[in-house]
C-alpha cells in the first residue's frame, strides 16, 4: 500500500512538473522550465525504479547509478547518453548554460526519455 501511494505521488508530481514546464517554455522562461523538466525526468526514473526493482531513489547520485545499471541490463547505451544530455537541464537552472535557441533540443530529449522510461515501467 505504501509503495502504491508513493507511485501515485511520483506520477502526479511528474505530470504537474511537466505541465508547468511546458507552460514556462511557451512563455520563454527556459531557465525555470529547465528545472521542472529535470524534475519530471527524475520522477520518471524514480517511478521506474519503484515499479521494476521496488527501490526508492533519493539522490541525484542514485538516479545516475540506477540509469547506468538499467543501460547495462538493456544493452542500450543511447539511453544513458540521453540521460546525460538532459542532466544539463538541472545545471541550466542554476548557471543558465543553455542557449535559448538550443533549448528545443533539450526539451525534445527530455520528453523522449520520459516516454521511453514510461514504456519500460509499463505505465
Amino acid at each position: 500500500m505504501k509503495a502504491q501511494s508513493k507511485l501515485l505521488e511520483y506520477l502526479n508530481t511528474r505530470d504537474k512538473y511537466l505541465s508547468n514546464a511546458l507552460k514556462l517554455v511557451r512563455e520563454g522562461e527556459f531557465r525555470k522550465a529547465s528545472e521542472l523538466l529535470w524534475g519530471a525526468v527524475a520522477l520518471q526514473i524514480k517511478l521506474l525504479a519503484l515499479v521494476k526493482k521496488n527501490i526508492r531513489l533519493a539522490t541525484h547520485k542514485e538516479l545516475r547509478r540506477f540509469m547506468r545499471e538499467l543501460v547495462k541490463e538493456l544493452g542500450d547505451p543511447e539511453l544513458y547518453k540521453t540521460f546525460h544530455l538532459v542532466e544539463k537541464l538541472h545545471t541550466n537552472f542554476y548557471d543558465e548554460i543553455l542557449d535559448p535557441e538550443d533549448f528545443k533540443l533539450y526539451l525534445e530529449e527530455a520528453l523522449k526519455l520520459i516516454r521511453k522510461l514510461e514504456q519500460l515501467a509499463n505505465m
